[in-house]
């Protein structure tokens, strides 16, 4: 049901989106090529530009960069085509088709996923998906003091990361 409802709101921010960007459009469009010509002309280009806008927004909503989660479902895109998901609730990521890991906490930082999951910590590398897992805090701090990398000071839950992800400007521009 509440899928339903945000699928329902993400149609609405779609059609109140695509009429902004319709007339700006437009406007660009008439001022660069001085058309001058009947309302209903222009009203019908409009409705066609609506249109095509509209639907280009909704196909943009379900691509990597576009798709945010529907219901209980959220995302994040975090690069090389890799998501944080969560879903009820709870973040997990796929560490490959057939392992999937809770995920407590995390910070994404040069091309690299660090995750702490249940009292285990993760170096995940996003590029080529190689992973390292520590058994403990102590052991991921130690291997991250000699090679530079975050300490678990800086990771942060899912929702904190989401909302600073999908919040702002992307909440206000895109479907």
């Amino acid at each position: 049901m509440f899928t339903l409802f945000h699928f329902c709101f993400d149609l609405f921010k779609i059609a109140i989106q695509a009429a902004v960007y319709s007339a700006i459009l437009l406007a660009l469009l008439f001022v660069l090529a001085k058309v001058i010509g009947n309302k209903r002309h222009k009203l019908n280009l409009f409705v066609q530009t609506y249109f095509v806008v509209a639907g280009l927004l909704l196909v943009f909503s379900f691509t990597y960069y576009g798709e945010h989660g529907l219901g209980d479902e959220a995302e994040i895109p975090l690069g090389q085509w890799k998501q944080m998901k969560a879903s009820d609730g709870y973040a997990y990521f796929d560490l490959n088709s057939s392992m999937q890991i809770r995920v407590d906490s995390f910070l994404v930082r040069n091309h690299r996923l660090y995750m702490a999951s249940e009292g285990r910590y993760y170096d995940y590398q996003l590029v080529s998906g190689r992973w390292m897992q520590f058994v403990n805090k102590k052991t991921y701090e130690d291997y991250a003091v000699m090679h530079q990398l975050p300490s678990t000071i800086e990771f942060k839950p899912f929702w904190s990361q989401y909302d600073t992800y999908w919040n702002g400007w992307r909440f206000w521009f895109l479907p």
